[in-house]
């Protein structure tokens, strides 16, 4: 088990981008799980006597990344949505993975007509553009931040599913799995004991790029307005509310926002190329 670690984490190092992109998670994290303890303002507190004030480039230092249109701190509110963004990203990726792997395994094991149906239905949902497929399930469903990450689990649940069952289809024609049904053991055995274990490393890859999807996705329904109140403190909300006031020259109210979503997106993106090299045991040998 060490040197399969060990091995791992050698061919992790050999991408540069990706370990920087680990780093750069992890601040990310740290953010979210710290970051309201860390604000020096209320996200929320408006104020007319600070409205749209430049920051740290024009010597103001009490509000370093500068104020918005309703006078709340840029940095505050930065800190605090990544909170909301990597919360509602993990929240995603939890319910895709429990759902998505559960069909896969399902569907992949026992086949006929179970896989016939649980393929089509997974067909028809990849049929949809994914970002117009989660604005019909945010209207359906209605607004709040709960059913936007429901909608966004909906639209990667099918992609995994497929995914988990070409892996299975491979797994259980294996000769440890034949074995055991010999043995006499039940299919639910097989599923946890034997097939699950082998489509984890393809499923981790594929989950881990899914989270900067997921925070994009949540960033885009926020720049939308639906299903994110716009005035919580949520990296496409504050993106939405900034565009009005670009021409106005009040630029760092987007940009700012903007970064900190290009940062989350390309940092899991990267990291998710990096653990599949790592992970995949050709390059490894």
């Amino acid at each position: 088990m060490g040197t399969e670690f060990q091995m791992f984490v050698r061919q992790f190092k050999k991408n540069r981008l990706a370990v920087v992109a680990f780093f750069v998670a992890m601040v990310l994290f740290f953010l979210a799980l710290f970051g309201p303890y860390l604000t020096p303002y209320d996200p929320l507190a408006t104020s007319h006597d600070t409205r749209l004030l430049p920051g740290f480039w024009d010597d103001n230092m009490e509000n370093p990344l500068g104020t918005d249109g309703l006078g709340r701190d840029l940095l505050s509110r930065l800190l605090y949505g990544a909170g909301i963004s990597l919360r509602v990203g993990i929240t995603v990726i939890i319910i895709t993975a429990v759902v998505g792997i559960s069909l896969g395994i399902v569907s992949g094991y026992l086949g006929g007509v179970i896989d016939l149906l649980v393929m089509r239905i997974v067909d028809i949902v990849l049929a949809f553009p994914p970002l117009l497929l989660a604005l019909v399930i945010v209207a359906a469903l209605g607004t709040g931040i709960e059913r936007a990450m429901l909608a966004i689990a909906i639209i990667y649940i099918p992609g995994l599913a497929r995914i988990v069952r070409g892996s299975v289809l491979t797994v259980k024609e294996l000769p440890y799995v034949e074995a055991s049904k010999a043995m006499g053991g039940g299919h639910f055995w097989i599923m946890l004991r034997h097939v699950l274990p082998n489509v984890i490393t393809p499923t981790v890859v594929y989950l881990t790029l899914l989270l900067g999807d997921a925070i994009l996705y949540t960033a885009a329904l926020g720049f939308l307005g639906v299903g994110i109140d716009p005035s919580m403190p949520e990296w496409g909300a504050m993106l939405s509310g900034g565009k009005d006031y670009l021409l106005l020259g009040k630029w760092w109210i987007t940009v700012f926002p903007g970064v900190m979503i290009f940062l989350a997106v390309l940092s899991f993106n990267l990291l998710g190329d990096g653990l599949r090299e790592a992970m995949d045991a050709k390059l490894r040998i």
